[in-house]
């Protein structure tokens, strides 16, 4: 360990990807001087960004406005951190970007701004350095996602860094949460012999590696190393700060205080843990053994509609893909404003028949008897939303999917069925990267606008990505006599899925002269029957 070695603190940054870095003042106050007295001297406060079109909160920003307004302790360096392809990729020329960004370094408070970059944004980034340190400021450069690179990739661009001269500290950056002890070696040997400048290290706790990671380099020489409180950070998180700032006492004998940070983490860090529920898991586990972004298992995680395997199908899928990057649209539950238009024609599809819509409640399996004893007395069009793999799958007609989780638990499912499939192509593709390959595909496209419930002949527009809804709306295109369904159990009351459910049957029902009946139990407010009744 060397004796300058420094540690950083990004809790309110790395952290912030769990609450849109909306801390509250009282929490702020408390951890600033928390940390002041424990002897850690760096703070990351959060990214400077611009403006974005939801709410996030003042760390996601971090101006000198709101800087001043907070009570620093004179002991503490403030930085901030900026995405190399925010700059890159804005309209306003890099220069200019900047300069909406930062001030000179004399009139702001922030004395380090690390950036943090991929490999391929390096030499587009070159611009950025030389600006901001022009500016005065201190200059980091957060390397990202090294683990996936060769020894000689991490060499050369070390030595192309090295060349800018511009650079005061080269971080490396464990994005993906894979690395071993063997791993921080090898990259930190590279860097030391071609960077020849200080370097850092900002670990992640996918495989409960955090901490070790982060001693082994301070033992090896490491000028920086990161840390959060309680771990708190993207996906698993980091390296705990007070557990780092024990270990280094017990270790090598230094003068950390971490029993100051000990309030603020049990009265404000240990709520917000319960609440998000970062930390190591089997999830975060297998997405770094698989070299999968740790934000897809934080979305999906943070969803009280996903299923354990749900989960479990989305990493199976996503290790067979280039999932280092994080792609929205491989997880787009909340679609928002998005169009995928159809070329088949649902018109008149069913007319004048009877579709019996199978879902997946507990009651499909409750009323084997009945729904079969159905279907072969009344012959209607079975349309089901799920592959379920039992009795059902003989007499389905057709199958019918506009939910994504559906898409990627199913889809090898799919590239495999016999029976017609009615499936946005252009939504699917969206989200496996490829069209589905099911031998008969039926293009009716599938819309997701707020509020809105619209059908036409090639598509229609939907406010949740709900299968039912789709259905539905291929049913009322159709001109379908009527509409019966089973299995369509329901949730609890407080449930949110209840409620979209609810919301989508309800602005069916306002447009649609169609009786829609479910014939099995449910909590659903639809009109009821039974699947035993005789027809009259």
């Amino acid at each position: 360990m060397t004796n300058n070695m420094q540690i950083l603190d990004c809790t309110l940054r790395d952290g912030g990807y769990y609450n849109d870095w909306n801390f509250s003042p009282k929490t702020v106050k408390k951890y600033l001087d928390s940390i002041a007295k424990s002897g850690v001297s760096v703070v990351e406060l959060g990214f400077r960004n611009f403006p974005d079109n939801k709410f996030l909160g003042m760390f996601a920003y971090t101006t000198d406005n709101f800087i001043n307004t907070l009570q620093i302790p004179k002991n503490i360096s403030i930085a901030v951190m900026i995405n190399a392809g925010v700059i890159i990729n804005h309209e306003l020329p890099t220069d200019l970007a900047l300069k909406k960004l930062f001030q000179p370094k004399e009139t702001s408070k922030v004395d380090i701004v690390r950036v943090a970059c991929h490999f391929h944004e390096i030499e587009s980034s070159k611009h950025i350095f030389k600006y901001l340190k022009d500016l005065g400021y201190r200059v980091f450069l957060n390397l990202m996602q090294v683990s996936i690179r060769t020894d000689n990739e991490l060499s050369d661009i070390a030595k192309t860094i090295k060349n800018f001269n511009t650079v005061d500290v080269l971080y490396f950056a464990d994005s993906l949460g894979s690395m071993t002890n063997n791993d921080v070696l090898r990259i930190l040997n590279i860097f030391n012999e071609f960077w020849e400048g200080k370097v850092g290290f900002h670990s992640h706790n996918n495989l409960g590696l955090a901490l070790s990671n982060s001693l082994i380099a301070i033992d090896n020489g490491i000028s920086w190393i990161d840390s959060t409180m309680l771990g708190m950070g993207r996906g698993a998180g980091n390296t705990p700060t007070e557990n780092l700032l024990l270990d280094l006492n017990a270790k090598y004998k230094s003068s950390y205080n971490p029993e100051e940070l000990y309030d603020v983490i049990l009265d404000d860090f240990s709520s917000l843990q319960i609440k998000y529920r970062w930390g190591p898991n089997l999830a975060y586990n297998l997405s770094a053994l698989n070299n999968i972004h740790p934000t897809y298992i934080q979305e999906i995680l943070s969803r009280k509609n996903s299923s354990n395997k749900d989960l479990l199908n989305l990493i199976k899928f996503l290790s067979k893909i280039d999932a280092t990057h994080f792609n929205r649209d491989y997880l787009n539950s909340d679609c928002g404003e998005t169009k995928n238009p159809g070329t088949w024609d649902a018109s008149n599809w069913c007319e004048k028949r009877e579709v019996l819509i199978l879902g997946a409640g507990p009651s499909i399996d409750e009323h084997e008897y009945g729904i079969k004893n159905y279907i072969k007395t009344y012959r209607p069009i079975v349309l089901s939303l799920n592959l379920k793999e039992n009795y059902l799958s003989s007499l389905t007609d057709f199958y019918a999917t506009a939910n994504e989780q559906r898409i990627l638990s199913d889809y090898e499912k799919y590239d495999n069925l016999q029976k017609p499939v009615f499936i946005s192509i252009e939504f699917s593709r969206k989200i496996l990267g490829r069209a589905i390959k099911a031998k008969k595909l039926l293009d009716y496209g599938i819309n997701f606008s707020k509020e809105k419930f619209i059908i036409d002949n090639t598509s229609c527009t939907l406010p949740f990505e709900l299968s039912i809804g789709y259905a539905l709306c291929l049913c009322s295109i159709g001109c379908a006599k009527e509409i019966n369904l089973v299995g369509f159990d329901g949730y609890e009351s407080n449930d949110y899925r209840q409620n979209k459910v609810e919301d989508v049957f309800k602005k069916f029902q306002s447009i649609s002269k169609i009786k829609l009946t479910s014939l099995t139990p449910t909590n659903y407010q639809i009109s009821a029957g039974s699947i035993y009744a005789q027809k009259l």
